[in-house]
């Protein structure tokens, strides 16, 4: 007697269905890896703008301070049109400008001051003599930069710049 036990087809192909939803499923993780990746690096790259923004302003207040420290060791008293020379359009301006243009795309800068003198907290006389003079300058700058394809970026600081010297 021959007794033929027929072999369960019901199985058959179902390895191959299982390799294929974890190639997918595998496939989904890699693209979202890459979109983190791809993520990652844009919020990078606009992180060092902002910096770079940041370290450019205070550069240009550095200069600014500088220029009033070494106003006060010299006899005679402070220029009130001091500072016109970093604000948008002066000499010491330009080269700054041209310092974003290289750091930042599409770059454009506004530096505003407003400076007040003040001799024993009066307005000056011409030519004073024997009084304390103040100066206070209000330093507004402000950067704007634009990544292709993106809105527009802008960094904006103020600063209050003084110094008083007896004339």
């Amino acid at each position: 007697m021959n007794i033929l036990t027929p072999t369960p087809r019901k199985q058959h192909g179902s390895m191959m269905l299982e390799a294929l939803i974890s190639i997918l499923i595998f496939s989904i993780g890699i693209l979202a890896i890459i979109g983190l990746q791809a993520a990652s690096i844009r919020m990078s790259s606009d992180a060092k703008f902002r910096s770079d923004a940041g370290m450019l302003a205070n550069q240009h207040l550095a200069m600014m301070w500088a220029d009033v420290a070494s106003a006060t060791n010299v006899a005679g008293a402070f220029d009130p049109i001091e500072f016109t020379s970093y604000a948008s359009g002066g000499t010491n301006f330009t080269p700054w400008l041209n310092s974003i243009a290289a750091a930042l795309p599409n770059a454009s800068a506004t530096v505003a001051t407003d400076t007040i003198l003040r001799c024993d907290n009066n307005p000056c006389p011409v030519g004073p003599t024997g009084v304390l003079q103040t100066t206070r300058t209000d330093v507004t700058i402000t950067i704007n930069w634009q990544l292709p394809g993106e809105g527009a970026h802008t960094y904006s600081t103020s600063a209050l710049i003084s110094a008083q010297k007896m004339l």
